[in-house]
């Protein structure tokens, strides 16, 4: 004798497996996040380079980019690119192209190149990098 699956329990069957099609593969991407290396920013950091960074920042960049970074600031608060935290960037957010923005500055952003020493702009960029999670 055959046993038939009441509409409501074949119902209920379909959503949870609906939902842990979708769930799996969500807790397996924040598992593999949080197991991963922390890596660090390019340059120095333990030789000083990310505190550094942070004192010039703090001193050059927050004006426009906040302490923090957010971009949340009466100056530049209206500009898409003053946050430096978000992932959203003019270029593809490496520190070669940060570098290039720090040292040459782009509307609205002035040039830093005469402002900073080279090792400055690579202990800002150290420390810019840092902020955003250190992702190219």
């Amino acid at each position: 004798m055959k046993t038939r699956l009441s509409p409501v329990t074949g119902s209920y069957t379909s959503r949870v497996r609906k939902c842990a099609r979708l769930l799996l593969p969500t807790i397996l991407v924040l598992l593999a996040i949080a197991c991963g290396e922390d890596r660090l920013p390019e340059g120095d950091a333990r030789g000083g380079d990310l505190a550094a960074g942070r004192r010039i920042f703090l001193d050059k960049c927050a004006r426009c980019h906040s302490g923090i970074g957010n971009g949340k600031t009466v100056v530049a608060g209206r500009f898409p690119y003053a946050n430096l935290i978000d992932g959203v960037w003019r270029t593809d957010g490496s520190a070669a192209t940060i570098e290039k923005q720090v040292r040459r500055g782009r509307d609205p952003m002035p040039a830093f190149e005469k402002k900073l020493t080279d090792e400055q702009i690579r202990q800002t960029v150290v420390y810019v990098r840092e902020l955003t999670g250190g992702a190219d």
